[in-house]
């Protein structure tokens, strides 16, 4: 769950699902810094008692695989996290056990061990999960967390609508323009056929869904002419093509998502992580398609999150044992089911489609076999912040994707 500290505030079941689904474990104030055979405490965001829960049922399932395990659970709220753990890490008695996101390995990267030797060490088949994630969360060359989920960003559809539209539902491809057709069809007068979330999250889908990156060389990119066009393209959207209204940057992620479940809207892009919510709110056939591309092939954008190392842990072969037991087959199969995650393991990913419909399975399963994590910077926030504030004025048509790609580049100064 995604990219997503800002985003994090403002969605539907934030508490619930995405501090949930795209969060990860916990982390405990005591024993982290233990001598090897004590308790390992694990440091991680829990903005909510289900966030709490999603992390002890990591260690109870865990327990099952193996049952000398023993880990603690500690730390602050999701948005609070990515700068306590810092402080946390320097203070005494420090976690062993860390969690962080693809899109913030860069930016812990300083905090966490690198992992090739223990995995080299334990035997850890690394081919065995999502590579996308695994790239996303390598920083300068070694693995610095081991992925619990793997969440390919999605497009949301009303059913129900596409039906009654005379319009064929999407499969596994979906070309922008058979996209644009039919999100014409469906807008009528005040309404629009797309709900646009604030921030950058889904636009960088969007832009990665036809092959653009925002990041290159683990450096901001971000007024290269491929993201460019994208973002322009994104922002058309609304200026040009009239089939989704402006966000207001004050919005949050949940405005979009009311719309969309409300039934104000006929289609929205986001994550898996939110289909149980979405599926609940919602008083229609809800489907799930691939995020549109130019070819109409699937490139997915992946978002997750995973267990790291503190770099000065005392006992990394307990902690590394402990990693092991909360992302085997078993346990990331059990979570998907209860959950809602979308398991990091290959061998276990057929547990998301349980409760859900073929086509959402087909199209998740699409978007992972060609999959790009979100990789950012340690500058992502401002990124984030920046684009918000100064997206509006693209959706408006008062600026162009180069204006506001080259005044966010040049504010973040890398």
């Amino acid at each position: 769950m995604t990219p997503r500290s800002k985003r994090a505030a403002g969605r539907i079941g934030t508490a619930i699902v995405l501090a949930g689904a795209l969060t990860a474990l916990a982390g405990c104030a005591g024993g982290g810094g233990s001598a090897a055979g004590g308790p390992i405490s694990m440091y991680t965001w829990v903005s909510s008692q289900s966030d709490r829960d999603q992390w002890q049922g990591f260690i109870d399932l865990g327990k099952k695989v193996d049952p000398k395990l023993d880990v603690t659970i500690d730390g602050p709220s999701f948005n609070d996290y990515w700068t306590k753990v810092k402080t946390r890490l320097s203070g005494s008695n420090p976690p062993c056990l860390l969690t962080t996101q693809a899109a913030r390995a860069q930016e812990l990267g300083g905090l966490l061990m690198p992992l090739d030797d223990l995995i080299k060490k334990y035997k850890l088949d690394t081919s065995a999960f999502d590579a996308s994630m695994l790239k996303g969360m390598t920083v300068d060359g070694t693995i610095r967390a081991i992925p619990y989920d793997a969440e390919p960003i999605v497009l949301y559809y009303n059913a129900d609508n596409f039906k009654k539209a005379g319009l064929a539902l999407p499969s596994t491809t979906y070309t922008r323009d058979q996209f644009l057709a039919d999100a014409k069809k469906l807008t009528t007068g005040t309404h629009k056929a797309l709900a646009i979330e604030p921030g950058f999250f889904i636009p960088n889908a969007w832009a990665i869904a036809d092959g653009a990156e925002a990041v290159k060389k683990g450096k901001l990119d971000l007024t290269n002419s491929d993201l460019v066009d994208q973002v322009q393209s994104y922002f058309d959207l609304v200026h040009k093509e009239g089939i989704a209204a402006a966000p207001n940057a004050a919005d949050g992620s949940d405005v979009a998502q009311a719309a969309f479940t409300g039934g104000n809207t006929d289609m929205l892009i986001e994550g898996p992580w939110m289909y149980g919510t979405f599926a609940s709110a919602a008083k229609f056939q809800m489907g799930v398609t691939i995020v549109p591309s130019t070819s109409g092939e699937a490139h997915g954008m992946t978002a997750g999150s995973g267990f790291g190392i503190a770099k000065n842990c005392k006992d990394p072969d307990g902690a590394f044992k402990a990693i092991q037991a909360m992302t085997d087959t078993s346990v990331l199969k059990a979570q998907a089911v209860k959950r809602g995650i979308v398991p990091s393991r290959a061998d276990a990913q057929s547990a998301w489609a349980e409760g859900k419909t073929p086509e959402a399975a087909a199209a998740v399963t699409a978007l992972l076999g060609n999959a790009t994590a979100q990789l950012t910077t340690p500058t992502w926030n401002q990124v984030e912040t920046l684009f918000t504030q100064y997206g509006v004025e693209g959706y408006r048509g008062d600026k162009s994707a180069k204006d506001v790609m080259n005044t966010i580049q040049n504010s973040v100064g890398q």
